[in-house]
């Protein structure tokens, strides 16, 4: 019975993963945005509202709010961004 949970709880762990990470090019530490100046960008050039930002291997990762695609509610979002150019990798929006 304990294996067969571990093993339930580590497909879903390798699932949730493979569904939320994004593919980001590697940049040199000297190449990439400051972590304030990449914020500052994400929120008055995106519009996005930030409750979590990271780190995310090589990307920059937020949680937090941001327009839906027709532009009429706010909705939670996931967001994944470029390092150096502070570009859109990788956008999931919940409703």
């Amino acid at each position: 019975m304990i294996k067969q949970s571990l093993l339930v709880l580590l497909t879903a762990l390798a699932s949730t993963q493979a569904l939320a990470s994004a593919k980001c090019e590697e940049h040199p530490e000297a190449e990439r945005l400051h972590p304030l100046e990449m914020q500052k960008k994400i929120v008055n050039e995106y519009g996005f509202a930030i409750k979590k930002f990271q780190n995310s291997g090589n990307c920059y990762e937020i949680y937090g709010w941001g327009l839906n695609d027709d532009k009429s509610k706010y909705v939670q979002i996931e967001v994944y961004f470029d390092t150096k150019t502070g570009a859109i990798v990788k956008k999931e929006i919940e409703d």
